[in-house]
């Protein structure tokens, strides 16, 4: 705008002498009548407007042809008067005003902001007759300067109230003047008027300078980067560790370079601890795992002893019950087998004395008599016999029950009388009396070896520990049908009963 004050005073002048004001080839009208800016000429004597070009009619609203010869007052242009006022005045004193600002209202009531030059200009000899007003809108430039403003405020706001540490640097120096925020100097112990402006090398932060070296060629190459960790000196030589994390800003004529510094040191430190925690605890779970598997190998060696001699003790368990079971057999076939073999002998005995009286004449008398006997005889040992054979029979039930453990149907009343059967020797010498209760319409489709087993045991643990030799006492065996799939069966005794230190134990081998 200082050119068009320059060389409109020769396009006024050729204007009012009318000689080249007029001409279309006259490169300053076009100028004058071409330019985007306001300009208007008036008559200083009473502000009486001369002209105006595009411009004018642009930024104000108003025509030309409304405007020229009549006074500026009439439009109400000029927000602030006093404003026209000192410009005038100025105008008159110097001859030139260049750059005021001046608040004007459009013809649709807009106010704007415009920056305003003026000049003298001789008419007719008259050097203070009428003036040439240059003026352009700068009121979007305002606005963009008080937003930078603004903009630049709120940045140095948040950047010196920043809680993390930070710093900005200009590019135009390479980074050689560094603003840190108050945060950067309350972590690191630098002094903020002392130390203000100078970069990380010149303070020694770095303590490994090629690590800045590094993030500086990164930046050079317009790359940002994130979290980078490396290593900086306080002011007292503390080595602390930061992440660093940089952004270039290439926005403005300026590029500007922003950067923060977190303090993750106890981070870092916590991260050590728990990654050596976590190898310490692998190595540990390792060597459990290791201990746990020799034990696991140990305890599957024990089990396997522990099977053997359960099968031992099953086995140990059966072959005493055989034992028991042959005790019964051999005392209760004694007595049958006993009284055949006696009617046996005496059978003999009559037969060598009926030969005999054969020899020496057989009477009537003797023969009826023999025959009688022999009768007798075969009655008794038939019968002895017969019993015999039905011990033997269930012997060898209980005998297969209690070495087989084959399911099968029974009579629960019946496998109770042949266990007892079995057990007649031992309850005999604990002169103890056995009272069977047993429904007798029970059948039962089950293990009858086992059951007869647990019979046999609490049978014997009552006669062995229950009760003393010469003390009479009495077992009870009762049982009762509780539904059709259920019985309820009892084996009660009048012994001692068990100590209570050992009713933990009852069902340890």
């Amino acid at each position: 705008m200082g050119l068009l004050a320059g060389l409109l005073p020769q396009v006024v002048t050729r204007w009012l002498n009318k000689s080249l004001w007029r001409s279309s080839s006259d490169r300053l009208a076009r100028v004058f009548y071409a330019s985007p800016d306001w300009i208007v000429i008036t008559r200083l004597s009473d502000s009486l407007i001369v002209e105006a070009n595009q411009g004018f009619e642009t930024l104000s609203g108003y025509s030309a042809e409304e405007v020229i010869g009549k006074h500026v007052s009439k439009f109400n242009i000029w927000v602030h008067p006093e404003q026209r006022e000192q410009i005038v005045s100025q105008l008159t004193t110097h001859g030139i005003v260049r750059n005021a600002h001046a608040k004007v209202r459009r013809r649709d009531g807009a106010l704007r902001d415009f920056e305003v030059s003026a000049t003298l200009i001789a008419v007719d000899g008259d050097v203070k007759s009428h003036a040439v007003w240059i003026s352009r809108d700068v009121t979007d430039a305002l606005r963009a300067v008080a937003a930078l403003r603004e903009s630049e405020s709120r940045f140095s706001l948040l950047f010196e109230q920043s809680p993390i540490p930070m710093c900005f640097a200009s590019a135009h120096n390479q980074f050689g003047t560094t603003q840190w925020n108050q945060a950067w100097f309350e972590t690191f112990g630098f002094d903020p008027v002392r130390d203000q402006g100078k970069t990380g090398a010149e303070l020694k932060v770095w303590v490994y300078p090629e690590d800045r070296e590094q993030l500086v060629s990164m930046l050079q190459r317009q790359q940002s980067h994130s979290h980078v960790e490396t290593s900086v000196r306080r002011a007292d030589g503390k080595v602390r560790t930061v992440a660093v994390s940089t952004r270039l800003f290439l926005d403005t004529q300026n590029p500007l370079l922003v950067s923060t510094y977190v303090d993750i040191t106890e981070r870092v430190e916590s991260k050590s601890k728990i990654e050596m925690l976590n190898a310490e605890l692998e190595s540990r779970v390792a060597a459990r795992t290791t201990e746990l598997q020799t034990m696991n190998l140990e305890l599957s060696q024990t089990l396997d002893t522990l099977r053997m001699a359960k099968d031992q003790l099953v086995q140990s368990e059966k072959l005493a019950a055989l034992g028991a079971l042959v005790a019964g057999v051999s005392h209760e076939l004694n007595t049958p087998i006993g009284n055949g073999l006696t009617v046996a002998s005496a059978l003999e005995h009559k037969v060598t004395e009926f030969e005999k009286k054969i020899d020496g004449g057989l009477r009537r008398s003797d023969l009826l008599g023999f025959v009688q006997e022999t009768g007798f005889a075969a009655e008794i040992i038939t019968r002895n016999l017969e019993r015999a054979g039905h011990l033997i029979s269930s012997f060898k039930q209980v005998a297969v029950d209690q070495t087989s453990s084959l399911r099968r149907a029974f009579s629960l009343d019946s496998l109770v009388a042949e266990i007892l059967l079995t057990l007649n020797a031992i309850v005999k010498k604990y002169a103890c009396e056995v009272v069977v209760d047993v429904q007798p319409d029970i059948m039962m489709e089950s293990y009858p070896g086992p059951l007869g087993q647990v019979l046999t045991n609490l049978i014997t643990n009552a006669l062995v520990h229950g009760f003393d030799t010469e003390d009479a006492g009495t077992i009870t065996i009762s049982a009762v049908s509780v539904t059709e799939a259920t019985v309820q069966l009892v084996v009660r005794d009048t012994g001692r009963g068990i100590a209570p230190e050992n009713m933990h134990r009852i069902f340890e081998p």
